[in-house]
Parts: C-alpha cells; structure tokens; sequence
C-alpha cells in the first residue's frame, strides 16, 4: 500500500509539474503578441536603397530637383526620398500581413501620415543644418570625412519610424500585449470601482508615434556632433 501511494503521489506530482510548465508556456507566449511579419526589417532597407536610388537616378539633371538638391544637399535628398520609400513599403507590407497587425488598418495609414509629417518636420530642420554641415569630403588635415555626420543624424533620425510603419520596435518585432479586464466581481454589495478616465483617441499607430520619439532620441547625438564639428 506504502509503494502504491508513493506512486500515485509521485505521478500527480509530475501531472501538476506538467501542468504548471504548460500553463508557464502559455503565460509566456501570451504576454508578447508579434507585430511584424517575418523579414520585414530588409524588405524596408531594400526599398529605401531604391527609393534613394531611383529618385537619385530620375532627379539627375532635372531642374526641378535643383531646389531640393541646393537646400538639402545631395545625401540629404537621398535619405529624404529613401525615407518616403521605406514608409509607404512598411504601410503595405503591414496592410498585407492582417495576422501581424494589432490595429485596423486606418490606424496604419493614418501611422504612415505621421511618420511623413515628422520627415517634413526633419527636412524643414535640415534646411538651415545643411548650411553649416561640414561638406562632404576628405579632409586632408584630419585624414577623415566629417561631411558623413549630416546624412548619418538624418539616417538615425529617420530610421526608427520608418522601421516603426512596418511595426517593428526597436529592431524587435514583438510588443506585451496589454492584460485583460478584470472581471466585475459578484458580489453586489461591494462599491463599484470608480471608471477610468476617457483617454483621448489617437488615429495613427502607437508604433509609429514611439518610432517618432526613438528617432529623436537616436538622433540626438549626431546632431550634437553635427553642430560641434562645425563650430571647429
């Protein structure tokens, strides 16, 4: 009887082991929801090098460009036309990937106005930054290029949300998924707790408006070595 019970308790145990790894599992894959579809990372590199390529290619020559090209200098131009590239490519492959998207896809469009907005916003910044910018060159002083400081503060400023559209975070596709609503509780003499405040409903993913706010963190320190070089 001794050796039975020792069983039996022994096989529960491993039943109640088994369960609670299971139900660890299960915690574990619901508290992270993925929000980018696999390889969307170069897939938007890809199109912002054709972006920047193609409109380098058909602004060639063209006096249309030449505005553009005088206030934002060339490599400006190309990030600039890369970036509007990379975001509209985010905001499709989203749009056609509805198993990785959290939220409607109005809410991926009106993020995609966003993250354009926020590029005029860096080019209207850049304009007088270009001015001053160390021009791009070898410098046979220093035996370096500090011309490279412009486009690598716009690149970094400009990286996180077009990224973002495609709802990648930080290089990561995954987001915690928020905890469900309790439950109201049965009893009824119990005071009901008071109701949350109205939050202010946001149109444009919340990707893309931390995308905005990591880019300007990313993008700090180039600008500050940007104006440094040249203050020299």
């Amino acid at each position: 009887m001794a050796i039975g019970s020792t069983t039996d308790g022994d096989t529960a145990n491993s039943d109640s082991a088994g369960s609670d790894s299971a139900r660890s599992d299960s915690a574990r894959s619901d508290s992270a929801v993925r929000t980018a579809a696999p390889g969307v990372v170069p897939l938007v590199l890809a199109a912002a090098v054709a972006g920047a390529w193609g409109f380098g290619a058909a602004a060639a020559g063209a006096s249309w460009a030449d505005g553009a090209r005088a206030a934002l200098r060339g490599d400006g131009l190309a990030v600039f036309a890369g970036y509007a590239a990379a975001v509209a490519a985010g905001s499709l492959l989203r749009t056609a990937a509805p198993a990785y998207r959290t939220r409607p896809v109005g809410a991926v469009w009106a993020g995609a106005v966003v993250a354009l907005l926020f590029g005029a916003l860096v080019a209207l910044l850049a304009w007088p930054v270009a001015g001053i910018a160390p021009a791009s060159g070898h410098d046979p002083v220093s035996n370096r290029d500090p011309g490279f400081v412009y486009p690598l503060w716009l690149a970094s400023t400009l990286l996180p949300p077009a990224l973002a559209t495609a709802g990648v975070r930080m290089g990561l596709p995954y987001s915690p998924r928020r905890p469900p609503a309790p439950s109201p509780s049965p009893d009824c003499s119990q005071a009901a707790a008071p109701a949350a405040a109205p939050r202010l409903p946001l149109p444009a993913d919340g990707t893309v408006r931390r995308g905005v706010l990591r880019g300007l963190a990313w993008g700090a320190a180039p600008f500050v070595l940007l104006l440094f070089l040249s203050a020299l």
